[in-house]
């Protein structure tokens, strides 16, 4: 659907240390079993679950009196052995938004949303297991010293190779934008691009074949940026970010940009549920999404949050109106039926 409608960590003088027991996966430490005063947290680890617990874990446990734990990184696989086990280890995990779609009831609680308020969320950002915590966009990139004057600015000048030549580097699997970017280059309207026609987008990528490299990690990408090593990116928009704040030479464009989320959700039989409900009523609020887009190139899911940003950051920020109202959200019901599919399509192609 058309929607008309990210790391600058300064310390972070975790004052609540007494109230908020912190132990990292790569301590070794299992997390404890639920006490009914305590939250175990998963996430993906380094500077940005540092500044989850500054900005959404040490607020909350200082307001509820619960001590948090962390762990992770985030594993489907794991979330799923402990669910099956009956020993749910963990009570809230950060996620890709399709997984508590996919698993609503089965890996992930239901959430009760009587004190959570969407009205400020994107829509198609939440679901009946899932609140986003932040935004970002995987969109087009170019560099300023390859284009200027007459410079790339929708999905089809993404695979004009005659007016604008040079070399394209998109992600290397189904699920990271590729198909819906070729898809709107080929003259598909957003309000009509699920389900995917992917057929019809191969064919598309296939015209750029010859000048398509691939990165694997986001890291990747912005190193790629950094270097000039191509001309034209399909990347993520922190990675932007980073990558000119670091000195690259690149310019965003935010035409049919596809806007994606981090989603928190419940593990199912939590042992801490109560305060996994809490944790994700706070976590929905404006003032901690604020603050997390302030220490990370992400930007909030609430709409309602007023980050201070710096000039960079505000250049990059998915939650503008203006980027908004140019955005194309991620169908996550779509990516949750056929992500198995759509992937082993994507192998089979990006290897042949």
């Amino acid at each position: 659907m058309h929607q008309k409608t990210l790391r600058q960590l300064p310390a972070a003088g975790l004052a609540a240390a007494a109230v908020l027991a912190l132990a990292a996966c790569s301590s070794g430490a299992a997390p404890d079993e639920g006490s009914g005063d305590s939250l175990v947290f998963a996430s993906y680890g380094s500077a940005y679950q540092d500044a989850q617990n500054e900005a959404f874990l040490t607020p909350w446990a200082e307001e509820s009196g619960a001590s948090v734990q962390n762990d992770g990184p985030t594993s489907y696989p794991k979330i799923q052995q402990m669910v099956e086990s009956g020993n749910a280890i963990w009570d809230v995990a950060d996620t890709e938004p399709y997984f508590p779609v996919a698993n609503c009831g089965t890996l992930v609680e239901e959430l009760d949303f009587t004190n959570i308020d969407t009205s400020n969320f994107p829509e198609g950002t939440w679901s009946d297991c899932s609140i986003p915590i932040a935004q970002y966009s995987t969109m087009l990139i170019y560099n300023t010293d390859t284009y200027s004057g007459d410079v790339p600015a929708t999905p089809a000048d993404f695979f004009d190779l005659e007016r604008f030549p040079g070399t394209r580097v998109v992600p290397n699997w189904a699920g990271a934008g590729a198909l819906e970017f070729a898809l709107l280059a080929d003259g598909v309207a957003p309000e009509d691009l699920y389900p995917l026609d992917t057929e019809r987008a191969y064919a598309k990528l296939d015209t750029i074949r010859d000048s398509l490299t691939f990165w694997d990690t986001s890291s990747e990408s912005q190193q790629s940026m950094e270097d000039g090593a191509a001309d034209m990116w399909l990347a993520w928009s922190g990675r932007g970010y980073e990558a000119e704040n670091n000195g690259a030479a690149i310019a965003p464009v935010w035409q049919d940009n596809l806007l994606s989320w981090a989603s928190l959700s419940i593990i199912k039989g939590s042992k801490n549920a109560e305060n996994a409900q809490s944790f994700i009523e706070y976590a929905a609020t404006a003032e901690p999404q604020a603050r997390f887009a302030e220490l990370q190139p992400y930007s909030p899911a609430n709409l309602a949050a007023e980050p201070e940003l710096s000039e960079l950051q505000e250049k990059w920020n998915v939650a503008k109106a203006e980027v908004q109202d140019q955005s194309v959200v991620t169908d996550v019901q779509w990516w949750a039926d056929n992500s198995a599919e759509a992937e082993a399509e994507w192998t089979a192609w990006s290897t042949s």
